[in-house]
């Protein structure tokens, strides 16, 4: 996860300041935790950002998934994509 080559990533375009730093943060803060760790503190984090009138985008957050699942061995980034899938799931359902 050392690798920043996700900063490039268009989905970043005109992204804000603050959002960026978020994360950033996100990423540097769940170096080195378990995947389940991480999925949770990058959920933790989101709800932090939305209470503050932050919210990612589905991109954005693929993103970011993306690049914590880069150390995860393939069961755990299965694991990580159903949870999402489940996740995705329930947020269509709420909109309807």
């Amino acid at each position: 996860m050392t690798n920043n080559k996700w900063m490039d990533d268009p989905v970043l375009n005109g992204i804000s300041n603050e959002k960026l730093e978020i994360l950033t943060k996100i990423i540097e803060d769940a170096k080195g935790m378990e995947p389940k760790q991480m999925f949770t503190y990058f959920i933790q984090q989101s709800n932090m950002a939305g209470k503050k009138g932050i919210n990612f985008t589905n991109a954005e957050t693929d993103l970011i998934l993306n690049v914590l699942k880069e150390d995860m061995t393939p069961e755990e980034i299965k694991r990580i994509d159903m949870v999402k899938q489940i996740v995705n799931s329930l947020s269509k359902k709420k909109r309807t």
